[in-house]
């Protein structure tokens, strides 16, 4: 189920392994690209107002930050 793999691909910790994962079926390129690796960093300025509203309205996406750099 997809369930079990987004729960399994959340537990690697690094981007190169995500990206060798992805290359490895479609199903994988399917859930990681963008979904873990897009989200996975953010550097962004404090004042910007539209990330902050995406990431408050899909709590998906903001579990998925590992790192984040104001």
């Amino acid at each position: 189920p997809t369930e079990i793999l987004d729960t399994i691909v959340s537990e690697i910790e690094r981007p190169g392994d995500l990206l060798q994962l992805a290359l490895t079926k479609k199903s994988f390129k399917n859930l990681i690209i963008p979904w873990h690796i897009r989200y996975r960093v953010i550097v962004v300025h404090l004042f910007h107002p539209r990330l902050w509203e995406l990431l408050a309205s899909r709590p998906n996406l903001a579990s998925r930050i590992r790192d984040l750099n104001i």
